[in-house]
C-alpha cells in the first residue's frame, strides 16, 4: 500500500527517497547514510504510533510478521548496518593516519638533518648571525667570529657595536640596521673594528624578520676590503682637505702632469673673476702672467720646492703673493698667500714706530729707552735738553750706566755716599718685572719724578718727569683753596659740601647761621639726614627735602644736577641747588628768594590781567561782527528791492546811490567776514574738512566771484597746474577764500591788461600753488610784515582797507600746516608762494593760531 504523503514527505526531509512506492538511500557518505536512515525509521515509527492509514499498515508488514515486529526489525537491521558501515569507516581513516604519520615521521627527519646542518654552517667559525624578530629588541646571536679581528666573543656585548665597532663603522651599520627593519632594504657593507680588523656584514629581511650575518674577511676579499676601506678613508681625508682648501682666503690649485689645471679652490675663481672652480679648470684660466709662471718652471726642473714672492692681479687689483709650490710625478700643487695686508700692516707698524718716536721729540718729558744689554737705542728731544747732553755723545749709544757716570761727572745727579752701589741699584731695574718709581732732587733745585718700566722683550724704559713747576702748582693750589674758602665764608648763599657718605664737609657762616639751632649744631661730619629732618617741620613742602636728601645720599648710575623751590612757614622763599662734584661728592646751595619771588607773583598777575583784557577785546570784537550783520543784510536786501525797481522806477542818480550802497555793504561784509573767521581762528574753534580738491574748479570760481574787478582792470587769471598735480588735500571753502584773497591783492597791484598767474605743483609731501603777477612787486624791507593785521597799501602807496586778507590768508594756511611766502621773481611782480601738506586725513580739528 502507498505510504501517506505527509510520511513521504517527512522521509524525504530525514534523508528517506521514495519512488513508484519503493524507498530508495541517496548515500552521501557513510555517517550521513546511516543518520538519516535512522531518523526515518524513527519518523516512520512515531507516524505508526499516531495514526497508519490501513494502505501503510499493509505495506509495513512483511512475510506476515506483525507490525510491531516488522517495525522493530527494520531498526535491528538498521542499527547493524549503521555499526558495521561505522567499523569500516574507521578502519580506513586509521589506515590513512598511520600514513600521514609515517609521512611526517620522515619529514621531520628530514628537517631535523638540514636544521643540523645549518647549525654546523651557522655555528662554524668565522661568522656569526643575529636575527630580529619583528619588534622584539632581545635578537638571537649565533656563530663567531675570529678574536682577531676584535670581536667580543660574548652575545650581548657584541649586540654593543658602537663597543668594538669604529666610531664611521658603527654610524653606517646603525643606518643600514635602521633601514633594514624599517624598509626591509638588504645591504652588504664592510666594517672596521677598533682592532682594525675587518668584517663583512650582510642583511636581509623575511617578513618582519631581519638578518644580518658577519662574516671574517680572509685572502683576497680581504685585501680587497682593506683596499676599499683604504679607499674610503683616502676619500674621507681628501673630502676634508678639498672642504678646507675650498673655504680658505688664498688661491690653491692643482695641475696635472701636462701643466693643465685639474682642481682649484673658490679663491682661485675669485681671484681671476671666473664663475667659479669648474670654469677656471675648463678654461685653464691663470693667476700668474708668463713671466711668473715661467720662473715657477724654471724651478720646478731644478728643484721640487718653489717658495718665492710674485705679484699679480687679483679682481683688478696689483697684489703681492708668496707663492709656495711643489712637484711630484703626477703633477704640482701650489698656494699663494696675499701679503699686502701683512706689508701694509709693516708699513703701518714703521710708520707708527716714527710717528711714536716723533710725538715723543715733541713731549717735554724725557723719554729714554735701552735694549735688554742696557745699550741706549732710543731718547728723545726733552731727554737731551733736561740733562744736556752732546748729540754726538748720544749717536755712540752709550749704555746705562756709562750715561749715569756722565750725569754725575757734570754735577747734575745729587751727591751719594757710595756712588757705586747706588748706581748699580738704579740698574737692578733690568732684572725687576715690575716698573720703580723715585723722586730725584737735582743739584741745580730741579725735582724729578722717575719712572722706570722694564720692557716684555728686554730692556727698560725710563721716563723723567720734571715736577718742579707741579709742585709749586700745589703750593699755588693750596694758598686758592685757603682765598675760596675765605671766598666761601663771605658769600650771602649758604653752601655746604657733603661727602660720599652723606657726612658735611665744608660749609660757610651763612648755612651755619640758617641751620643752626638748639637742637642741631651745624658741624663738620654732621650727617645730611639730620638737616633734612630738621628742616622738614619748617618747611611747607616736606617732599623737597627728601629730593635733596635722595640727590646727595642716592646711588644713581648718572648723577645730575638738581633745583628747586621751598617754601617757609615764616613766609620766606629759598632756592635749593644740588651740584655733583667728583668723588661722589655733592655741593648744596641755598638762596634767598623772596624778594624776586614777590615780584614773580606781581609780574604774573599783571600777565593775566593783560591777557584777559586781550580776550575781553577779541569776545568784543567778535560779538560786535556778529551784531553787524544783521543791519548789513537788510542794508543789502532793501538796495536790492530798491535797485530792481520794487518800490519804483529810479532815476541814474538814484541808481547811482543805490550801487554805492550796495558795493559799501558788500565790502563791509566781506569785513566782518574776515573779522570772525581770525577770531575764530584766535579761539581755536575752526574746524577744516580736508579733502582731494580739483585746483581748477577752485580757480574757475575765484574768477566768478572777481568778474567785475577782473572787467574793470582787463586783468587775465591764467592756471598753470603741472600734469599729476590736479588735486591737492585741502578745505575747499578755505582754499577758495585763500585764493581769492591773493588773487585780489594781485589785481589790486597789476597794471590795467596785466596777467595774475596760478601755478600748482605737487612735490611729493607737499602741494605748493604760486600766485604771479606782474605789478611793481613788494619792497625787501616790507616782505616781513605783510602778512599782519592791519597792514594795508594801496598801488599808489596810500593806505587801503582794514588790511586782514593776507593776515586772514596766513592764518588759514598755518591751520592747514603749511606756509606762505614771498618768492623772488627774475622780473618785476610779486609771486605768492602757499605751501600744504599732503598728509592730512579727513575732518579733523585744527591747530590754535595766535596772531
Amino acid at each position: 500500500m502507498p505510504i501517506d504523503q505527509p510520511v513521504i514527505s517527512a522521509g524525504l526531509k530525514y534523508g528517506v527517497s521514495c519512488k513508484t512506492g519503493e524507498c530508495k538511500q541517496r548515500p552521501k557518505g557513510l555517517a550521513r547514510l546511516a543518520t538519516r536512515f535512522l531518523l526515518g525509521c524513527v519518523v516512520i515509527l512515531s507516524a505508526n504510533v499516531v495514526s497508519v492509514p490501513a494502505e501503510a499498515a499493509e505495506w509495513l508488514s512483511v512475510g506476515g510478521l506483525s507490525q510491531l515486529q516488522t517495525l522493530e526489525l527494520a531498526v535491528f537491521v538498521g542499527a547493524m548496518s549503521f555499526a558495521l558501515m561505522s567499523a569500516i569507516w574507521l578502519i580506513q581513516q586509521r589506515g590513512s593516519l598511520n600514513k600521514e604519520i609515517r609521512g611526517l615521521r620522515s619529514s621531520i627527519s628530514d628537517l631535523k638533518a638540514v636544521n643540523d646542518r645549518n647549525e654546523l654552517l651557522v655555528e662554524a667559525p668565522g661568522q656569526r648571525l643575529v636575527v630580529w624578530n619583528g619588534s622584539d629588541t632581545s635578537p638571537l646571536v649565533m656563530g663567531r667570529l675570529n678574536d682577531a679581528a676584535g670581536v667580543p666573543a660574548d652575545g650581548e656585548k657584541f649586540l654593543v657595536f658602537g663597543n668594538w665597532l669604529d666610531a664611521s663603522a658603527a654610524n653606517d651599520f646603525k643606518t643600514a640596521l635602521e633601514t633594514l627593519r624599517s624598509s626591509a632594504k638588504p645591504f652588504v657593507i664592510t666594517l672596521r673594528t677598533k682592532a682594525d680588523g675587518l668584517i663583512e656584514a650582510t642583511g636581509t629581511a623575511s617578513g618582519s624578520v631581519a638578518y644580518v650575518r658577519f662574516a671574517d674577511l680572509k685572502g683576497k676579499s680581504a685585501e680587497l676590503a682593506q683596499l676599499r676601506a683604504d679607499h674610503r678613508t683616502l676619500k674621507t681625508s681628501f673630502e676634508r682637505a678639498e672642504a678646507l682648501l675650498q673655504q680658505l682666503p688664498m688661491p690653491v690649485w692643482l695641475r696635472d702632469a701636462d701643466d693643465q689645471l685639474s682642481w682649484v679652490n673658490k679663491a682661485y675663481a675669485n681671484a681671476v673673476d671666473s664663475e667659479g672652480p669648474t670654469a677656471v679648470v675648463n678654461d685653464n684660466l691663470h693667476l700668474f702672467d708668463r713671466e711668473e709662471r715661467a720662473r715657477i718652471h724654471r724651478n720646478g726642473d731644478t728643484d721640487q720646492f718653489f717658495e718665492e714672492r710674485l705679484p699679480a692681479i687679483v679682481s683688478g687689483d696689483r697684489k703681492i703673493m708668496d707663492v709656495f709650490n711643489v712637484w711630484s710625478e703626477s703633477g704640482s700643487a701650489g698656494i699663494a698667500i696675499d701679503r699686502s695686508e701683512i706689508d701694509k700692516i709693516e708699513r703701518t707698524l714703521k710708520e707708527t714706530v716714527s710717528g711714536h718716536s716723533m710725538m715723543l721729540d715733541q713731549l717735554a718729558t724725557a723719554v729714554a729707552i735701552f735694549d735688554k744689554s742696557q745699550y741706549l737705542v732710543f731718547c728723545n728731544a726733552g731727554f737731551q735738553k733736561l740733562w744736556n747732553l752732546d748729540s754726538a755723545f748720544l749717536e755712540t749709544k752709550p749704555s746705562n750706566a756709562q750715561l749715569l757716570d756722565v750725569l754725575r761727572d757734570g754735577e747734575l745727579l745729587p751727591a751719594h755716599p757710595d756712588w757705586r752701589k747706588w748706581r748699580d741699584g738704579q740698574l737692578e731695574i733690568y732684572k725687576a718685572l715690575e716698573p720703580s718709581e723715585e723722586w730725584w732732587h737735582l743739584m741745580d733745585g730741579q725735582t724729578l719724578r722717575v719712572v722706570v718700566s722694564p720692557n716684555a722683550q728686554g730692556g727698560a724704559t725710563w721716563v723723567f718727569e720734571n715736577v718742579t713747576e707741579r709742585l709749586a702748582l700745589e703750593s699755588d693750589y693750596n694758598a686758592l683753596i685757603r682765598i675760596q674758602g675765605e671766598t666761601l665764608d663771605h658769600l650771602n648763599e649758604a653752601v655746604a659740601v657733603f661727602g660720599s657718605d652723606g657726612k658735611l664737609k665744608l660749609f660757610n657762616p651763612a648755612l651755619e647761621a640758617l641751620w643752626q639751632t638748639e637742637d642741631l649744631m651745624v658741624e663738620e661730619g654732621l650727617h645730611v639726614s639730620r638737616v633734612v629732618e630738621q628742616w622738614s617741620a619748617a618747611i611747607n613742602n616736606p617732599t623737597e627735602m627728601q629730593t635733596v636728601l635722595g640727590k646727595i645720599t642716592g646711588f644713581e648710575d648718572s648723577r645730575n644736577a638738581a633745583q628747586g623751590r621751598i617754601q617757609m612757614h615764616d613766609g620766606s622763599t629759598w632756592n635749593y641747588a644740588v651740584v655733583p662734584l667728583p668723588q661722589g661728592q655733592s655741593m648744596l646751595t641755598l638762596t634767598n628768594v623772596t624778594d624776586s619771588v614777590n615780584m614773580e607773583t606781581a609780574l604774573q598777575e599783571r600777565a593775566e590781567a593783560l591777557e584777559a583784557s586781550d580776550l575781553l577785546k577779541s569776545n568784543f570784537i567778535q560779538h560786535v561782527s556778529y551784531e553787524l550783520r544783521a543791519p548789513l543784510t537788510s542794508i543789502s536786501g532793501f538796495s536790492e528791492l530798491l535797485e530792481v525797481g520794487v518800490t519804483g522806477e529810479l532815476n541814474d542818480k538814484q541808481m547811482e546811490y543805490v550801487g554805492h550802497i550796495r558795493n559799501a555793504s558788500g565790502s563791509l561784509r566781506s569785513l566782518v567776514d574776515d573779522i570772525l573767521d581770525l577770531a575764530s581762528i584766535d579761539a581755536g574753534r575752526m574746524r577744516l574738512d580736508v579733502e582731494p580738491v580739483h585746483l581748477a574748479d577752485c580757480i574757475e570760481q575765484v574768477q566768478t566771484m572777481l568778474k567785475d574787478e577782473l572787467v574793470r582792470k582787463s586783468v587775465d587769471v591764467v592756471p598753470h597746474i603741472s600734469a599729476g598735480s590736479e588735486q591737492v588735500r585741502v578745505d575747499r571753502q578755505r582754499l577758495q577764500q585763500i585764493i581769492y584773497h591773493v588773487v585780489s591783492n594781485a589785481i589790486q597791484f597789476s597794471p590795467d591788461g596785466g596777467v595774475v598767474t596760478i601755478a600748482g605743483e605737487s612735490t611729493g609731501s607737499d602741494y605748493v600753488i604760486r600766485i604771479i603777477d606782474n605789478g611793481p612787486g613788494i619792497n625787501p624791507e616790507e616782505r616781513d610784515k605783510i602778512f599782519d593785521r592791519f597792514e594795508a597799501r594801496s598801488a599808489t602807496g596810500s593806505r587801503h582797507g582794514p588790511g586782514l586778507g593776507l593776515a586772514l590768508v596766513k592764518g588759514l594756511i598755518e591751520l592747514h600746516g603749511g606756509s606762505v611766502d614771498i618768492e623772488d621773481t627774475s622780473d618785476k611782480g610779486t609771486c605768492v608762494l602757499l605751501r600744504f601738506p599732503q598728509n592730512q586725513t579727513g575732518d579733523s580739528e585744527n591747530r590754535n593760531f595766535a596772531a
